[in-house]
């Protein structure tokens, strides 16, 4: 078995990182899905007003089980879930020598209590997954990781149920998903939409055509295997690839996405991604049906959760 350069090291890793419980199996990963503990009824209300400024005794009482283990690692990675300054300052006090990483692996544009620009003074590096903030914000770009990218399977599934597969949540994007489901079944090709609503938006049209609950991933996962496509539609102002593209590479499948940086890419090949803007929509039929062209598995390698945690500890 491999070998990995993080294993020589001891390292935290705390916030939602999907699959990265599958590094438990690491005894020099610690991993806490949860920044803060899980408060319910007046502590949460009073949580909420030291996030407003209010000071009410120290901001440590709100940390997960984590805070125990400091002590015990050289690495601490975040997610942007933080919420404010104290959590970096509240590590480097207890363990001045752990390096500490802040992954951003959402957009950002400047604005809240985990904005890149509040954390540039303070002891700790930034990196994120969407390489236009990297450049406006001046910190390290860093593609994300793919938890299933290890799965290979060569057996073609013939007996597609849909040619092309969404899910996601409306976020701004029903009519445009809506419209693009239209024209793909102009062109003779069968779609399963399943577009979540988004919390607290009136739905007035479409209602029906909506669905109300996430779906479990592994349900997710059946769905990709049963289609010949997935399709991506970023959000506006997005510059780092979702899961979309990665499941695409993982399960052999087709994508169609608006994502104008999938060029950049070293799995990009036109046989396998369709351009929205870009490619000929006359030619979508011909695209969905010609055989997926297999991406080499160095590269594939390269979004794989361990080569991933690799990569923040190669020397450049």
């Amino acid at each position: 078995m491999k070998k990995h350069i993080f294993e020589l090291h001891n390292i935290l890793c705390i916030g939602v990182f999907n699959g990265f419980d599958s590094l438990k199996n690491y005894p020099n990963v610690y991993t806490y899905h949860s920044i803060y503990k899980k408060i319910n009824g007046i502590s949460k209300y009073i949580y909420k007003l030291k996030e407003h400024g209010i000071s009410l005794g120290n901001n440590e009482d709100w940390y997960g089980d984590w805070k125990y283990l400091l002590n015990k690692v050289d690495t601490v990675i975040l997610s942007d879930g933080i919420r404010g300054r104290d959590i970096v300052e509240y590590i480097h006090k207890k363990n001045h020598r752990a390096r500490i990483i802040i992954y951003y692996m959402n957009p950002n544009f400047g604005e809240g209590r985990n904005a890149p620009l509040k954390y540039k003074d303070l002891p700790c590096e930034l990196v994120t997954f969407d390489e236009k903030n990297a450049k406006d914000y001046q910190i390290k770009f860093k593609h994300y990781y793919y938890p299933y990218m290890n799965i290979r399977s060569y057996r073609p599934y013939m007996n597609f149920k849909q040619d092309i597969f969404f899910i996601g949540e409306d976020k701004g994007r029903l009519d445009t998903l809506l419209n693009l489901k239209e024209i793909f079944e102009s062109h003779n090709l069968k779609c399963k939409f399943l577009i979540l609503k988004t919390k607290h938006k009136f739905y007035w049209c479409h209602r029906n055509g909506l669905i109300n609950e996430s779906v479990p991933y592994e349900e997710v996962i059946k769905e990709i295997k049963n289609s010949r496509a997935i399709l991506d539609i970023v959000q506006d102002r997005q510059h780092g690839i979702t899961y979309r593209p990665m499941e695409a590479m993982c399960f052999q499948k087709k994508l169609i996405t608006n994502f104008e940086e999938i060029t950049h890419y070293n799995f990009y090949n036109k046989n396998n991604i369709f351009r929205l803007g870009h490619d000929n929509m006359n030619d979508i039929e011909k695209f969905i049906l010609t055989p997926y062209i297999p991406i080499d598995d160095e590269i594939r390698k390269e979004y794989v959760i361990e080569n991933w945690m690799d990569s923040f500890f190669e020397v450049v």
